[in-house]
């Protein structure tokens, strides 16, 4: 087999920056963007946020281990390493020496604690989310505006805070996600903004428990490694459930993680008599997923169980995508961002092979890319998920005319092997051992300069993708049937 001249096969990578594992000069290294917070599953199947580089203190006794530099509002005190408030007025306790930066992005954490009446919220260096009960406050946040750090009591708020931090995030908004989720292999995850609406995703006791459904938060380990899943044992009473007021117009997607205490059970997911998903759950945490139209978030069990749940998500998408935390005001992840591998010494005019081992997120009927091209639509090769259902289409430009538009019925959810040849007038499109396609009226593009997750700029590849390569040389049929076969 000939050696390729650019493979990205996922193992390297780093803040902004996906590594390729030749050529070694890193010309064929990727650059990579995000900008927001993400979760992955890790090499031991555990959910991950990836890891945040987090800038000195900004809180000054945050601890309250001494009555000083907070400003105390009506009924706040502070004492025995803790903040606490009593009484009915809407009071803050702020730090107005602390103040956000329009554009900075914050971690915020605290403990929220004796909890008997009213709300709570951290203002300034937060969304804003309303806390009703003792929880952990763990909260990434993009200032939008200049505001002191001021945490507010009101509705006849009784409870204390403590251990108060804000750090700004420096780095690791843009670190790739190799993803664990389907082999012990990784695949580079790739996926489109998404916002979770649930604010309250691993704090069940936000929802509201009907018909003799108990909730005890914090119960078992979850997904992620730490004690932080919930039970919820119903009675058997009809229509035994825990639902949330929020919902998303249109088509939605709700995802979460169940697993029974022992055997199976019968488990609904999603709002009204008609658009429900029933689930016959194991003892195994699993992701279970609900698609519909105006849903609210809900889990319905007309038997007697005990089932544990973790990670509550609803999406304004047709489809899934990664899990993304809240406590207390939604959260977004932004959109995948990767490209720009190789230089015009790296791609051959003449001839050459791009191969992809991918999967599609979803057959979700959008166009998704991968494409070497002159920077511009002029020259081109690219590899396509269309807005067709499971299908490849397959586009080849030279001098700005088109060469080869061809679309090939496949499944695009699964992980499929794709070899594209081109040379002058031999053109032929290999998937999973197999020739598709050929064509020997067909001229090569020039200029060839770079490879991207996108079609020249838009239509970018959303997806998992265990293997890219190019080969500067035109290989032969038992070369593309070994290079492709599954």
């Amino acid at each position: 087999m000939a050696i390729p001249k650019l493979a990205m096969i996922p193992s390297g990578y780093k803040e902004g920056k996906v590594y390729s594992v030749l050529p070694t000069n890193g010309d064929g290294d990727f650059t990579f963007s995000r900008g927001s917070s993400a979760t992955r599953v890790n090499k031991d199947g555990l959910i991950e946020t990836m890891t945040l580089e987090l800038g000195e203190e900004l809180v000054t006794n945050g601890g309250f281990d001494t009555d000083s530099d907070w400003t105390k509002g009506s009924g706040w005190t502070i004492s025995g390493g803790k903040a606490t408030k009593s009484g009915s007025d809407l009071a803050y306790l702020t730090q107005s020496s602390l103040v956000s930066v329009v554009g900075k992005t914050y971690k915020v954490t605290a403990s929220i604690t004796n909890v008997t009446a009213g709300n709570i919220r951290i203002d300034g260096f937060t969304a804003g989310g309303t806390i009703t009960s003792d929880t952990e406050v763990n909260v990434i946040y993009t200032a939008t505006a200049t505001n002191p750090l001021r945490i507010l009591g009101w509705n006849g708020f009784n409870g204390s805070i403590d251990n108060v931090s804000v750090k700004e995030v420096l780095s690791g908004y843009d670190t790739p996600r190799l993803d664990y989720s389907d082999s012990s292999c990784p695949s580079l995850l790739l996926e489109p903004q998404s916002t979770n609406l649930i604010t309250y995703s691993e704090d069940f006791s936000q929802w509201s428990a009907l018909n003799n459904v108990v909730v005890t938060d914090n119960f078992i380990t979850s997904p992620d490694g730490t004690q932080n899943a919930a039970k919820l044992v119903f009675d058997g009473t009809a229509s035994g459930r825990i639902e949330l007021s929020v919902s998303a117009s249109g088509t939605n997607t709700q995802s979460i993680y169940l697993k029974t205490e022992s055997g199976t059970q019968n488990v609904s997911i999603g709002a009204g008599s008609v658009d429900l998903t029933q689930f016959t759950i194991t003892d195994q945490w699993v992701r279970y997923t609900h698609t519909g139209g105006g849903d609210f978030p809900r889990i319905l069990c007309n038997d007697s169980a005990t089932i544990y749940v973790y990670g509550a998500q609803l999406e304004a998408l047709s489809y899934p995508t990664s899990y993304i935390p809240t406590n207390g005001a939604v959260a977004t992840r932004l959109a995948d961002v990767c490209n720009s591998a190789g230089t015009s010494d790296t791609f051959n005019d003449s001839e050459g092979v791009l191969y992809a081992e991918i999967s599609a997120l979803a057959d979700d009927l959008t166009y998704r890319c991968i494409s070497i091209s002159d920077g511009s639509g002029s020259n081109k090769i690219s590899l396509n998920y269309n807005n067709s259902s499971n299908n490849l289409w397959v586009y080849i430009v030279s001098g700005n005319s088109g060469q080869v538009n061809l679309i090939t019925p496949i499944n695009v959810a699964q992980y499929n092997k794709i070899a594209l040849k081109y040379k002058q007038n031999d053109f032929a499109l290999w998937v999973n051992g197999t020739e598709v396609s050929t064509d020997t009226s067909v001229l090569t593009p020039i200029g060839l300069s770079e490879l991207n997750f996108n079609f020249t700029g838009s239509l970018p590849f959303y997806g998992n993708v265990k293997d890219v390569r190019y080969y500067n040389t035109a290989l032969t049929e038992q070369e593309l049937t070994d290079l492709t076969q599954v």
